[in-house]
């Protein structure tokens, strides 16, 4: 560290000693000396449990949410279906999640250190500034929670924050685009190891790209879309015309898939087709070393990536 640093190993010591203090670190034992000699050094790790952070998800029609460790390890996680998250109630939404975690986080030193929220939209500097399909950029979030909320909040584009946890988590590729499929279509894009953001926060809106010259309607303005095609709302809207019943779910599409339903079939290899066409597009576009999708119909039908890997 002092090497690094540039820092003298007395310096080193003090910072090691508060750290120690501030319950930031932990002292896990006496390791190997070295063939030099000279005193065993004390081993030293990340206090995990100094603190947690919370991170939470607005679907248009959910809230998911979890509270991690500083290593991100899970304590607890929670979702919520069946609810239209509008500019009107997204306050009390937010502040009713954190209450669920409150008594968790009493137990560390430092409490909740952190809210991250995930929009499904274009966000920039904490500024949500456009959300096809929830009316969130009618709302200055950011503003508005740190009024009634004593904790720091970052706000971000869902598909980004996917992204900044696939290369943290599950890979050292320094280059990758994780596509996240839900009421819309986004892609969140790692370029030599840091999250490209694009100007004014507008890249990987992938969802926004044309599939179809002068298809049908988006509430972007544009015709064709990706996301009328391919998102999770499309389709199950698509299932909902073919079947006549609204009521229709995804767990009802992917029953009907797996019964073998003429209708669903065709549905599901159309929804590969055009899966396929967006993916080559981003491969041609960005060269990932690697391409992440979060879709619980992918994770549902489980045949559906092999066959666009194909």
């Amino acid at each position: 560290v002092s090497q690094n640093t540039g820092l003298n190993k007395a310096s080193i010591s003090e910072i090691v000693k508060k750290l120690i203090t501030d319950q930031l670190i932990n002292e896990i034992g006496i390791g190997n000396g070295s063939s030099s000699g000279g005193r065993k050094p004390i081993l030293l790790q990340l206090n995990k449990q100094a603190g947690v952070s919370l991170g939470i998800d607005l679907g248009y029609d959910y809230v998911a949410s979890m509270l991690t460790y500083l290593n991100g390890e899970i304590v607890k996680e929670n979702r919520t279906t069946d609810i239209l998250v509008t500019k009107e109630n997204v306050l009390e939404i937010i502040k009713d999640v954190i209450e669920l975690y409150a008594n968790l986080a009493t137990e560390t030193p430092y409490k909740i250190i952190g809210v991250t929220i995930a929009i499904h939209g274009i966000v920039f500097r904490n500024n949500i500034l456009f959300t096809p399909y929830y009316n969130l950029d009618k709302i200055d979030l950011y503003t508005e929670l740190s009024k009634i909320i004593d904790i720091p909040i970052y706000l971000e584009n869902e598909a980004n924050l996917t992204a900044l946890a696939e290369s943290t988590f599950s890979t050292k590729k320094n280059n990758l685009v994780s596509v996240s499929i839900h009421s819309g279509i986004g892609a969140g894009i790692i370029m030599n190891g840091s999250l490209y953001s694009g100007l004014n926060g507008r890249s990987g809106e992938i969802g926004h790209m044309t599939l179809y010259p002068n298809g049908l309607a988006c509430p972007c303005g544009n015709h064709g879309c990706f996301e009328q095609y391919c998102s999770e709302k499309s389709i199950v809207n698509q299932f909902r015309l073919i079947k006549n019943d609204s009521s229709l779910s995804i767990d009802d599409l992917v029953k009907a898939y797996e019964n073998k339903d003429e209708e669903s079939l065709k549905l599901i290899n159309k929804f590969i087709e055009n899966l396929s066409i967006g993916i080559n597009n981003l491969i041609a576009t960005y060269g990932p070393e690697i391409i992440y999708t979060n879709s619980s119909l992918t994770r549902k039908i489980p045949e559906i990536l092999p066959t666009v890997n194909n």
